[in-house]
């Protein structure tokens, strides 16, 4: 049975600078009373893995093994077992726990070799106006601005499954206050990161939850929505860590023999995918 008792603590980590997702509960993690022990387990009814930090205060009990930094609960997981902790005899006891979840698996790894595609169309051209770690709102982001028309067909720039979802918005402005109106697309790679497209047309989401979308599939339509100065597409590529998340700078292929990090101010012509 559960043991209603418990002190739970959640925290949800924002996912983003320059825009935040809805802080809906994510993940449950709750306790079990068993035979012995009790067992402290957690639901993951999301397409995506999350990394959870557990933290217990423990009198009188102790766990089952050391609990580890961090632990990855896998998509669409039910009742994936964190700990146990043992039940004295003879003695009283008293605990309570507390954790954090963040998006994604912090044990996933990127290869800084990994080449992306330019996210728009071959032949199509646009501005980077804000590149890695840029001095305005990209400030300690490894994040891509590219202007471009309200509209504009948006493609993946690399293969993997359409985890999040929002189109709903028709809303945005030029303060922090508009972050939770953006609309976007996050894509999960095979190796564990994943890619955010910001700033997406209303209903300008071509694919849907748990598509898988090959490099230089169309995905979405750019638009103005959330805190954003004019229309432009956001693009980030992060991977989860033990107590947060860190973005990523990434290759783009920009002609077909030669592959660079992107630099801010510079007009790029989308190129045909290999």
């Amino acid at each position: 049975m559960r043991v209603c008792s418990i002190l739970i603590g959640l925290f949800f980590l924002s996912n983003s600078f320059t825009f935040s997702f809805a802080q809906e509960k994510e993940i449950n993690v709750y306790d079990i009373k068993e035979d012995g022990r009790i067992g402290l387990y957690a639901d993951n009814d999301k397409p995506y893995p999350q990394t959870v930090t557990l933290t217990l205060k423990l009198v009188g009990l102790r766990p089952s093994k050391e609990v580890p930094e961090f632990i990855v609960i896998p998509a669409k997981s039910k009742e994936f077992r964190l700990t146990s902790l043992i039940i004295p005899y003879n003695r009283g006891w008293k605990y309570s726990f507390s954790y954090t979840y963040r998006f994604g698996d912090a044990n996933a790894t990127h290869d800084p070799n990994q080449v992306y595609q330019l996210p728009f169309e071959e032949g199509t051209s646009y501005r980077l106006t804000q590149g890695y770690n840029s001095t305005r709102s990209h400030q300690g982001d490894n994040a891509l601005d590219f202007t471009m028309e309200e509209g504009t067909t948006v493609l993946a720039a690399r293969a993997g499954e359409v985890v999040r979802i929002k189109e709903d918005s028709n809303q945005g402005c030029s303060n922090i206050r508009c972050s939770k109106m953006a609309n976007y697309v996050t894509i999960l790679h095979s190796d564990g990161t994943y890619a955010d497209y910001v700033h997406l047309q209303f209903q300008g989401v071509t694919v849907a939850l748990g598509d898988m979308v090959e490099v230089g599939d169309p995905i979405a339509l750019s638009g103005n929505t959330g805190w954003s100065t004019g229309p432009h597409l956001h693009f980030v590529v992060r991977k989860a860590e033990s107590r947060g998340e860190i973005s990523l700078p990434t290759i783009f292929r920009i002609a077909a023999d030669r592959a660079e990090l992107l630099t801010e101010g510079t007009v790029y012509t989308g190129i045909k995918k290999p």
